[in-house]
């Protein structure tokens, strides 16, 4: 029986996949033994996840074969000869729709992972079962002098946080607080305009989410931010990334709020990213990508809990 063996050394296409948010690494190792070839993943620091499930899809002459990752064990798939070359797109799969991770080629395989994506978009479109029905809307205003916004699902892994980082001085309200605030707070319980806050794609993931309790730190600041949000510009950017949030533009950096539940679960700042962070941030802030395909364009942002003002941070254990 004639052997082969291939060797794809893995590249990181999208941020957000390891635990200590440094770049992903790794290679996957492919060996053929008459019509069968096993397939070796070897990744470095690759975070679990707790909703969705990675993915490998191989280009092997001409066709796209698809493994679930279980662990980093190997997998064995019918395919032909790997003369011409070996391609692997690793991929979260969540909700039906597939996000490129890392990515890597050999011999005359192809260079570009975009056609491989779409054939496997195309397969998790055909088994993704129905929606389910949608539940009945949420009435709009502040019952129990709380914002309400649509529900959204759990976090798909898990972060640690640093339960040292209690701020002395809350970042979020020296933002929110302006010194010639002088928006009146008459009404304040009496909803907004534009009614509830928006829940878009609900398969965006904020992927530095950790579970909090209930609301005492955003009583605190309430009224305040009912003063931002009145005065100041909408501003839709970061909705594509945080569906169930809603952000105001001021003095160059973006207040928001995002909701979990129907209820606040993330007090945030943000400013786009240029260079390095404005030195305020640097300590607490993450990189959020603008998008799926960039590692460079994105916002610095601040997440504070809702219920106790702790930051957000990614822990290198």
């Amino acid at each position: 029986m004639p052997f082969e063996k291939r060797v794809c050394v893995l590249k990181q296409v999208k941020k957000g996949f390891t635990a200590d948010g440094s770049a992903l690494s790794g290679a996957v190792y492919c060996e053929r033994l008459g019509e069968e070839i096993t397939v070796m993943p070897r990744l470095l620091g690759i975070a679990p996840v707790k909703e969705g499930r990675y993915a490998l899809a191989l280009w092997v002459a001409g066709g796209v074969y698809i493994v679930d990752l279980n662990g980093g064990a190997n997998a064995k798939i019918v395919a032909p000869s790997m003369k011409e070359g070996v391609a692997v797109l690793l991929v979260f799969i969540r909700n039906g729709e597939p996000s490129p991770v890392a990515f890597g080629s050999c011999g005359a395989a192809p260079a570009s992972y975009e056609g491989i994506l779409a054939e496997i978009s195309a397969r998790e479109r055909k088994k993704k079962a129905p929606m389910p029905v949608p539940p009945a809307a949420v009435p709009t205003g502040y019952p129990n002098n709380a914002p309400v916004a649509p529900p959204q699902e759990e976090p798909f892994r898990e972060e640690k946080y640093d339960d040292e980082a209690i701020a002395e001085e809350n970042f979020y309200r020296e933002r929110a607080v302006h010194e010639d605030a002088t928006a009146e707070t008459e009404g304040a319980n009496e909803p907004r305009e534009a009614g509830d806050p928006p829940c878009g794609d609900e398969e965006a993931v904020h992927p530095f989410r950790v579970t909090a309790g209930g609301l005492t730190y955003y009583h605190t600041v309430r009224e305040k931010l009912r003063e931002a949000f009145a005065r100041f510009e909408k501003d839709t950017r970061l909705t594509a990334v945080f569906p169930c949030s809603e952000w105001v533009r001021s003095e160059g950096a973006l207040l928001g709020i995002i909701y979990e539940g129907g209820l606040p679960r993330y007090l945030c700042v943000a400013v786009e990213a240029a260079g390095e962070p404005p030195e305020e941030m640097k300590e607490h802030c993450q990189f959020v990508p603008a998008g799926p395909f960039s590692d460079t364009e994105g916002f610095y942002i601040v997440f504070q809990s809702a219920d106790s003002g702790e930051y957000v941070t990614v822990s290198s254990g």
